[in-house]
Formats: structure tokens, sequence, C-alpha cells
């Protein structure tokens, strides 16, 4: 198969070449594994920046052993589960809450650099916007496109609470509108 050149910067290049060098592989090896990658983004209709948003988020599901399951599936669960036990259902919720918020404090030590990193992957999450207001020194978070039914709304609020936590916001309240809307109001308590 004939061979050609392509440009790309110098300091990725470089950095390729280091991490070829340290697995046994060579560029031309790992070139095409790449492009075939972007080639079939490209067939699907999707935007090449989302190649990099899927490696984000291949490394936080092998992070934190997510196992994709579809929304139908999740519903159905979340509803049969409340109905068994509403409190250890919530409590629940909040401790995947705790979960998460500590992976990504290790991830984005700020509010600034989580919603940077949200703005990074936000392509492939269900979650469609997070706005942010601030009154005062009250801020609040709006979080739209999560859960459908009252319970998996009402669960996913428990869970930006306490991720909403792990950023020292001391959470005044939470509502979970059905639909998959959850506005946390809080106030920071230390550093942000």
């Amino acid at each position: 198969m004939p061979r050609v050149n392509i440009a790309a910067e110098a300091d990725i290049i470089e950095q390729l070449e280091n991490e070829a060098k340290k697995r046994g592989y060579t560029i031309y090896s790992l070139t095409n594994t790449a492009l075939k990658a972007l080639l079939k983004l490209l067939k699907e209709s999707e935007d090449p920046n989302m190649l990099e948003s899927l490696v984000d988020y291949y490394l936080i599901s092998k992070a934190l052993d997510i196992v994709p399951v579809t929304t139908w599936y999740l519903e159905n669960l979340t509803k049969l589960a409340y109905e068994k036990d509403s409190k250890q259902y919530e409590t629940l919720c909040e401790e995947v809450g705790q979960q998460i918020g500590s992976f990504l404090k290790s991830k984005a030590s700020t509010i600034e650099e989580l919603l940077n990193f949200y703005t990074n992957i936000r392509e492939i999450l269900p979650i469609r916007n997070v706005v942010v207001k601030s009154d005062g020194d009250l801020m609040e978070f709006r979080v739209t496109g999560i859960g459908f039914s009252t319970v998996s709304t009402l669960c996913a609020g428990r869970i930006f609470a306490k991720i909403a936590e792990a950023y020292n916001l001391k959470v005044v309240n939470v509502e979970a509108i059905p639909g998959g809307i959850v506005i946390i109001r809080g106030k920071f308590s230390g550093p942000v």
C-alpha cells in the first residue's frame, strides 16, 4: 500500500513518537488507527471533535466502571426501586453523587474546570445543558436533559447536589422538575 505524508503539529508528532516507542508501535500504525476512527465518525456525519470526547468518555466509564444501558431500562429500574423503598433509593442516588463528585474533583479541581470538562464531553452525555447564574453569593445551576420521569429526575437532583457539595457548594435547595430539569441553588463555603 502506498504511503503519503500528512501534516500535523510538531509537538503532537513528538508526543506520538514517544508514546509509540514506549508501547512498541510505529507512527505509521498509530496514525492509521487514529485516521480510521476519525473516518468512521465522519462517515456517520459526526463532528471530528467527537473523537476526543469519546476518548474522555471511555476513560470516565473505565474509571467509574460504568455499564451502558438503555434509557428505557434505567427509567423502569428506577421506578421499581423507588416503589420498593423510596428512602433507600434516594440514599443510593446520593451515594452515586458522592462517588461521581469525588471522581470529578480528581479530574477538575474547580467549578470552572468542571464546566470546561463538561463542555468537552457534553456531546456524548445525556445532559443537554448546564446554565450557571449568580445572584450575589447565591449560585444557581440549571441542568437539563437528565431523566424523564419524576423519579429519575429526583435521583438526578440528588446526584447533582452531591457533586455540587464536592465543590464546596452548601446546597440551599434542589428542585427536580419532571421532564429532566434539576435546579440546584447554594452558596460556596470554601475555595471554588
